[in-house]
């Protein structure tokens, strides 16, 4: 599986919840504070299993 580039989708949604289209994609289908108000956007878009997608507001290391 080929890595995503998430950057430009942490810039502009630091610390919400994302609906992408699927897994290997970076389109957003919508956005939300919750999972849950993310995830209805989505599916009033069409969208019926979006990739959900918890941005976080700091970038830290992960070592594990």
């Amino acid at each position: 599986m080929k890595a995503i580039d998430m950057t430009k989708i942490y810039r502009d949604y630091k610390g919400k919840w994302v609906a992408l289209k699927g897994p290997t994609s970076t389109t957003v289908v919508a956005s939300g504070k919750t999972l849950h108000e993310a995830l209805v956007k989505a599916q009033k878009k069409g969208v019926k299993m979006p990739m959900m997608v918890d941005v976080p507001k700091k970038v830290l290391p992960f070592v594990g």
